[in-house]
């Protein structure tokens, strides 16, 4: 009997058929075959591009079924470390696969279907497993973008992105609307095609160099096709940054990125190896502060202690993942070109209340030795720059 594949990573779900799954869960594929009685037998595994015209990975993996031939295949640590090696959060490819044993060469055959490993982290109990399917494009338009947010929050000149899972070029058109308070149209910012690029996008929702009107209290987020799916629209709560803001954006459990300003009270801690050297609350504008001389013999080391509130239960859970994140930066301007990527230690506990809008939150960032976060922040308006879908860069871009 040849050996064929069983079951593989694609999942229909309300009507929904998803072939991405959350590579930080798993890929899960079964083989069956006949012949494992043969001496030294083994099924071998090749993972290739979407296009089979190259290995995304040199190894071929060999693995021994069980005795009634039956081999349970899960890809996703193979693939999550492809992602992270090569600064991606999302690869589409191909299996291909043979059995081989004494006296027997392996013939290579090729997978029907292409999969996508998203750069994600699902609860594998929960519906449809480790599959992606209630965030892709649907007739139903209850589908989700890749945010754990129910009120994202974002700020007048300051970059925001909208990450959303696309394994399908389907003309998806992104329609960016002004809103008032109570969610009625002000006026329609933008309505233009998104890229053709499948994976995950991270999409810009606004030009920073472009303040939002005054009147605006909320600015939704519509993705449509001519084929009538949808993504659930989200809605952005517009709100005011403080003089002394700490702009934040950190790589999500889904494999999109977001950006947060913590903008209550932020305090900055030098450390050297004879411990806490200076401590300095940030409690005036940038422009203005005088910041307190380091004088400290060896390397030293920047921790910011950032303090926000008025959190529903959801939205605290939402940005306690930048705790958990294998990506979190310091953004240095506006529009994200220039940024430090940092240490999010979980020392500091979150704050429940009883109300559910009104949670806190605690955050300390570790910058990298010798950083004086006070020289590097300009959050001037500076020239705009697209941004960049990479994650895992090195300490300073």
């Amino acid at each position: 009997m040849a050996l064929t594949i069983t079951s593989e990573p694609i999942r229909t779900i309300d009507g929904v058929t998803s072939n991405a799954n959350a590579s930080r869960s798993q890929i899960p594929f079964i083989l069956t075959t006949t012949e494992q009685a043969n001496d030294n037998f083994k099924i071998e595994i090749k993972i290739r591009n979407a296009a089979n015209t190259a290995s995304l990975i040199p190894t071929t993996f060999k693995y021994s079924p069980k005795s009634d031939g039956t081999l349970f295949l899960d890809v996703g640590q193979i693939l999550t470390e492809y992602l992270e090696k090569n600064g991606l959060v999302s690869v589409e490819f191909r299996l291909r696969y043979a059995q081989s044993w004494t006296g027997f060469s392996p013939n290579f055959v090729s997978s029907v279907n292409s999969y996508f490993a998203i750069y994600a982290q699902k609860q594998i109990y929960s519906s449809g497993g480790a599959n992606l399917y209630n965030h892709v494009l649907s007739t139903t338009g209850l589908n989700t973008a890749l945010t754990k947010w129910s009120e994202p929050r974002i700020y007048s000149n300051f970059k925001r992105t909208i990450g959303i899972l696309y394994p399908t070029d389907e003309g998806a058109i992104l329609t960016i609307t002004y809103l008032n308070i109570n969610k009625g149209v002000i006026s329609q910012l933008s309505s233009a095609a998104i890229p053709t690029t499948t994976g995950v996008q991270n999409l810009d929702l606004q030009n920073y160099t472009t303040a939002i009107p005054t009147n605006c209290h909320w600015i939704s987020a519509a993705f449509t096709t001519s084929g009538g799916k949808s993504l659930d629209t989200v809605y952005y709560k517009v709100t005011k940054d403080c003089s002394n803001p700490i702009f934040v954006e950190y790589l999500n459990s889904l494999g999109a990125y977001e950006q947060y300003i913590f903008d209550i009270k932020q305090e900055v801690q030098v450390s050297s190896s004879t411990g806490i050297a200076s401590s300095r609350a940030i409690n005036e504008d940038y422009v203005s502060a005088k910041v307190t001389n380091i004088r400290v013999a060896n390397d030293w080391v920047q921790q910011i202690i950032c303090q926000t509130d008025q959190l529903s239960n959801n939205d605290l859970l939402a940005i306690n993942e930048i705790k958990r994140s294998t990506s979190v930066r310091v953004l240095l301007t506006r529009d994200g070109s220039k940024f430090v990527q940092v240490v999010a230690t979980n020392n500091l506990s979150d704050i429940y209340s009883t109300d559910n809008a009104n949670n806190g939150y605690s955050l300390q960032l570790q910058m990298p030795n010798n950083f004086n976060v006070f020289e590097a922040i300009n959050y001037e308006l500076t020239p705009s720059q697209a941004h960049l879908n990479v994650a895992f860069t090195a300490a300073y871009n």
